[in-house]
């Protein structure tokens, strides 16, 4: 039985850092909505946002069904949204009988603000890296973790030092038991 690790949050909580980690660290293939969009948007700069965000959410779908199907356990990461992306997660893992974990990524929002207005300064990422203002953001961009049902969910803290071991040892903890349930709020000291 494949894992489905779900690594989510807001932008500039830290995702893709911490996702990039823990699958280089546990050999998973790192399935992320932002490099399909980067592809998508090399190819096709023309693509407005109510295409290429979609479209790419498409692509990154469909690739964590084929590693599912292959019996791979998958990281996917993305900043998802509630009422939305749930029921895609959830008929992905019963589709190809995957276990659900869920990593929620959180900072404050001064530190949130900062995070994504230096990405935005720096150009690397145009048509995915727009000006925003966190404080407006509506409720189903992520502020708190996904409801996926009894899939156990550890919040952490992306603004302490490394949190990388206590998520693996979390991790390994979850994999262990069987099935993967229950929460783990508050543990911003791991690691």
């Amino acid at each position: 039985m494949p894992l489905l690790l779900i690594v989510s949050g807001l932008p500039a909580s830290g995702k893709s850092t911490l996702g990039a980690r823990l699958a280089r660290t546990l050999n998973l293939p790192f399935v992320t909505k932002d490099e399909y969009k980067a592809l998508l948007l090399a190819r096709i700069p023309e693509l407005t946002r109510d295409v290429s965000g979609p479209l790419s959410f498409d692509v990154m779908w469909h690739v964590a069904g084929v590693t599912l199907a292959a019996g791979v356990d998958t990281l996917l990461e993305s900043h998802f949204y509630h009422g939305v992306s749930e029921a895609h997660i959830l008929k992905l893992a019963q589709a190809h009988g995957a276990k659900v974990a869920q990593v929620f990524c959180h900072a404050p929002l001064d530190v949130l603000q900062a995070r994504h207005d230096a990405r935005v300064a720096s150009g690397r990422r145009p048509g995915i890296d727009l000006p925003m203002e966190y404080a407006t953001l509506p409720a189903h961009c992520c502020w708190t973790p996904l409801d996926l049902g009894d899939a156990p969910c550890l919040t952490v803290d992306t603004t302490r030092e490394d949190v990388l071991p206590g998520i693996l040892t979390w991790l390994h903890a979850q994999r262990e038991s069987s099935p993967l349930r229950g929460c783990s709020d508050g543990a911003d000291g791991l690691g």
